[in-house]
Parts: structure tokens; C-alpha cells; sequence
């Protein structure tokens, strides 16, 4: 293992919050956009997914801005709607931990790492899945978006990963992605990356490693 610290995305790596094409998220948009009398049964998946916030503050604000609505109030009730319907689904056992993930995280553990979690979804989400799935005891370090205005820093922005690596201190590190924007984000960090193919990549992007899921990284890297 020449990897001093191993950082994760978190959906899509660790946790598998990508059932059903991720409708429970999308109705959850549709819901806050009703609650601010925005019939949203129309609304693009496009749109919707620029309410999030998945195409960056600017495009969220463009988006309101074409709908009406106010950005900060509409992205922060967004992120509160989506994390009441991710508790739901935790609840529910609809969403899990990848068995892989966890044989990865239980190998890496015990040894003298740093490990730590930089996400795209809102704080909140980061916090319910580390709580509810028992995890905090695997990271010295987690994080996603925390405000409206961090909004602009989310990946394929650097600075939540160079954030990361100011906490976690222990170099050379590897990020953990399974989207693009995550292999763009660990490049523009000056870090290695690694790209879990668990879903279609139609974005071309290079990463260091590109594995079906993390038992195989594992074994690339010497711990399983």
C-alpha cells in the first residue's frame, strides 16, 4: 500500500443510494419545488438535477432565476427535502453499504492510514449515512456541501479535496470516485484517483486506476 490516506465519494462507493435510477431523489426536488408553489410535474430531470445543485451555484441560480424562485432558499430546502427522503430510505433498508466497501474499509482500518469522505451531497446526508451505517470509527475526516454558498467548492472543484488532505495529512493520497467529476477533482488536487465503474462513465476522464468495485482495488493495491 504506497498510499499514505484513501479518501471516498460516498454515493455510488460506499453506499448504494443509486436504486431505482435515483427517482427517490427527484421526487424529493419535485416535493421542495411544490412547497414553493412550483408545480414540478413537468420539470426536466435536467432541471431538476440544476436545482440540486449537480451542475454547479451558478447553474443552480440560473436555473431559479428562469423558474422564479429564490437560490438559497430553494437549494436549502432541496438539500433538506432529499435528506429526509435519504433517511427514509435508510430506514427502509432500500439503501446499504456495498459489501465491498466494507471489506475495503475493515482492510484499511488497522493499518496506519488516514481515511476520510468528501461528497457532493449536502452535509446533512454525510452525517445520516456515517451515523445510521455505524462508519464514523472508519474516518478521521467527512464532509459534503454545508451551505448554499459552498455550493461553489463542490467537485470538480478542489478545494473540499485539498480541505481533506489539510485534515488528514498523511501523503501521497488516493481519492475514490465513481463519476467523473471526482477524477477531475483529484487531478485538479494534485492527487491520484481511482474510478469505481458501478454505473455508465460517458464522460472520457484518465484516472490511475479504474476498477468494477473495490474488492478489486483492494487487490491492486496489496491490502486484500
Amino acid at each position: 500500500m504506497r498510499y499514505g490516506s484513501v479518501i471516498f465519494d460516498m454515493d455510488g462507493v460506499l453506499l448504494n443510494s443509486l436504486v431505482d435510477d435515483e427517482r427517490w431523489k427527484y421526487d424529493a426536488v419535485k416535493q421542495a419545488l411544490s412547497e414553493q408553489g412550483l408545480e414540478a410535474g413537468e420539470v426536466s430531470r435536467r432541471d431538476l438535477r440544476r436545482f440540486l445543485g449537480d451542475f454547479g451555484r451558478q447553474e443552480c441560480i440560473n436555473v431559479c432565476d428562469e423558474y422564479g424562485l429564490e437560490p438559497d432558499r430553494v437549494w436549502e430546502l432541496v438539500a433538506e427535502t432529499t435528506n429526509l427522503a435519504r433517511i427514509e430510505k435508510v430506514k427502509e433498508g432500500e439503501f446499504e453499504i456495498y459489501d465491498d466497501a466494507r471489506g475495503f474499509l475493515e482492510a484499511l482500518h488497522p493499518r496506519d492510514l488516514g481515511l476520510g469522505v468528501i461528497s457532493n451531497a449536502p452535509e446533512a446526508a454525510v452525517k445520516t449515512t456515517m451515523q445510521f451505517f455505524e462508519m464514523e470509527h472508519y474516518f478521521s475526516y467527512y464532509r459534503g456541501v454545508e451551505s448554499f454558498e459552498d455550493l461553489k467548492k463542490r467537485k470538480p472543484h478542489p478545494k473540499h479535496l485539498k480541505i481533506a488532505q489539510a485534515e488528514l495529512k498523511k501523503s501521497p493520497f488516493l481519492y475514490i470516485g465513481d463519476e467523473p467529476s471526482d477524477i477531475k477533482a483529484a487531478e485538479s488536487a494534485g492527487i491520484s484517483s481511482a474510478l469505481v465503474e458501478r454505473n455508465t462513465v460517458e464522460e472520457e476522464v484518465n484516472p490511475d486506476f479504474r476498477v468494477q468495485n473495490l474488492k478489486v482495488l483492494g487487490r491492486e493495491l496489496g491490502v486484500l
